[in-house]
């Protein structure tokens, strides 16, 4: 299957915009598996593969994370000792 890609210009908008459509649809997706059908739970795992690649591929758009920059922006309190 990931074999199969193609390659499609996406703006960061339009990405966020379908990782907030695919978030809504994994939520609908998880009530309709615990109903138990198999094919709902099938489609519920390769909705989350497919979100997860989403976002590691905005996160590596975007450059670091919150995180990073906090942590990289704050000054190393053990070099401020001496």
């Amino acid at each position: 299957m990931l074999g199969d890609t193609q390659s499609v210009n996406l703006s960061e908008r339009d990405l966020e915009v379908i990782e907030a459509a695919l978030s809504t649809q994994e939520k609908i997706l998880s009530v309709q598996s615990r109903a138990g059908t198999r094919a709902v739970e099938t489609n519920l795992n390769h909705l989350k593969g497919l979100l997860s690649r989403i976002k590691a591929q905005t996160r590596r758009s975007s450059g670091p994370s919150l995180w990073i920059r906090l942590i990289r922006a704050r000054p190393c309190w053990r070099c401020q000792m001496g």
